[in-house]
């Protein structure tokens, strides 16, 4: 995280060099030998909004720079020694964004389900429009992109959070032209399907063109990073995932009003102290995905957070194209298929699922031993029961075989089992509750046999001692992760997500 600001800052001097100036309308002879914008090659890019990728295919010819009298519109770039850049024809209104504030955003989700939903929010709002891709209790769209992939698969290794950190410039934006010159390619590719619907054909179209183009353009560099959290984790350290974002926040950023950055500041440095730590919270928290986009003058490398126009399905063909309404239909399975489900993969081992916000989420009575997301309430919690306790060839007595009677202590607590009269095999029915406890190095839970003779004379038989250790490491003070089943984890695309062309089997499980 520590790199974040480092490379903004490169991206911005990069990019600051290329602000352009006025148009200007120029003959032939100029235009030919003038050098395109920057990210002149990125409108008309094809783009999955499942993937939530570039497809590196163009249905927009952006090489075409002729208005049609042999003129080209002209920008001077100052930044470059004045030198004059042309436009492709299909663009309008390009123009720059000089101002940057700099300052980090950033958001927490309590699923990777809920990070997943959130995900097409890089797209216009209109993305779906001509579209029939309802899902009721599906996320449409970003399925299958690299923030989505990534929590994903954490959410089923074991009981996550998430938090997005964004920091990003936009020095320039176009939109492309109504009528824009196609590429010939794309034409000689709509030109190939068949007239009456095939799947095949149509999916590997889809493969190659993708399901949407980039109509509308900001140029200029982004920085984000997914932060897994594991919510257990920092609840056992006195952490919550909010704590845990804001901590974040002050790794992230320094471009907060200052008062409350000395505020989330003095927070932090607070939690630590308590924590007996003075690690960063990104290095204690750094199962991360990053992603930078951007930093090349020429626009190779440049990011582009265009987001697909509303009607962009309806200009990739001719209204009157027989493929048209083949196209769309491949689209709509493409996206359906690819939805994911909220399926909850298992009930509440203890607590019951009664979350507003999250119907798969587990909600606990909050107590000493247990927060309300059922997260331990600090490390080395127990509770201690202990049960199913029996001997075999006990030796009390020499007339007869052995009042058998059983101590167990831990700290201060005592128990004691009922008296079993003439059983060298005795097996004690009861169980012994010692409640919650803290587990301690110094502490051993204790077992003594004793040979009952009368109540205050007994003799001992015999004693043993031993560390409790459930949970991972020898005091149980590491945290132990809870990760799906390998049966559930090969069907559930996330920790509580099906995939909808995967919820057929999913239902002949009978999983709910």
């Amino acid at each position: 995280m520590g790199q974040m600001q480092v490379y903004l800052v490169v991206f911005w001097a990069l990019l600051l060099m290329t602000i352009s100036g006025e148009d200007d309308i120029s003959a032939s002879k100029e235009c030919e030998h003038a050098p395109f914008v920057p990210g002149y090659n990125l409108a008309g890019e094809v783009f999955d909004v499942v993937t939530m990728e570039r497809k590196g295919s163009y249905v927009i010819n952006t090489e075409i720079w002729d208005l049609g009298n042999g003129t080209c519109k002209l920008h001077k770039n100052k930044y470059i020694n004045g030198i004059k850049q042309k436009l492709p024809a299909a663009f309008v209104d390009w123009r720059t964004l000089p101002k940057c504030s700099m300052k980090v955003s950033s958001q927490i989700f309590e699923s990777s389900e809920a990070l997943v939903n959130d995900s097409s929010s890089a797209l216009s709002v209109g993305w779906k429009v001509g579209l029939d891709v309802k899902a009721v209790g599906a996320a449409v769209g970003s399925t299958h992109s690299r923030e989505a992939k990534f929590a994903m698969t954490k959410s089923k290794q074991d009981k996550y959070s998430f938090t997005k950190h964004e920091v990003g410039c936009n020095f320039y934006r176009y939109h492309v032209v109504e009528n824009p010159p196609l590429h010939a390619e794309f034409l000689q590719a709509i030109k190939s399907l068949p007239a009456s619907y095939d799947p095949d054909a149509y999916r590997n179209l889809i493969t190659t063109y993708g399901t949407h183009y980039t109509k509308r353009v900001m140029l200029g560099g982004q920085m984000k990073a997914i932060t897994a959290i594991k919510t257990c984790q920092a609840a056992v350290s006195g952490l919550t995932d909010t704590a845990v974002k804001d901590c974040l926040d002050v790794d992230a950023s320094g471009s907060y009003n200052v008062a409350t950055l000395n505020a989330k500041t003095h927070f932090c440095q607070e939690q630590k102290k308590k924590m007996g730590t003075n690690e960063k919270f990104s290095s204690m928290f750094n199962e991360r995905q990053t992603e930078i986009i951007g930093g090349n003058i020429n626009g190779e490398d440049l990011f582009f957070s265009g987001s697909s126009h509303p009607n962009s399905l309806k200009n990739w063909l001719n209204n009157k194209h027989p493929a048209r309404k083949g196209l769309k239909k491949a689209v709509e399975e493409y996206i359906i298929q690819n939805a994911l489900m909220k399926v909850c993969s298992k009930p509440c081992k203890i607590g019951r699922k009664c979350s507003a916000r999250d119907r798969c989420a587990c909600v606990c009575e909050s107590s000493k031993i247990i927060k309300s997301n059922c997260c331990p309430a600090e490390k080395g919690l127990a509770t201690l029961k202990v049960y199913n306790l029996r001997a075999k060839g006990l030796y009390g007595d020499v007339g007869s075989q052995t009042d058998g009677t059983v101590t167990v202590t831990y700290g201060t607590q005592i128990k004691r089992t009922e008296t079993i009269d003439d059983n060298d095999n005795p097996r004690w029915p009861e169980t012994s509750e010692f409640g919650p406890i803290k587990i301690r190095m110094a502490n051993k839970l204790t077992f003594k046999v004793y040979d009952a003779d009368s109540y205050w004379n007994s003799d001992l038989l015999g004693s043993c001692s031993f560390d409790l250790r459930s949970g991972v490491g020898p005091q149980c003070n590491e945290h132990k992760p809870s990760p799906m089943t390998t049966s559930l984890a090969d069907i559930f695309s996330s920790r509580n997500g099906v995939l909808v062309k995967d919820l057929q089997f999913t239902r002949k499980s009978r999983f709910s």
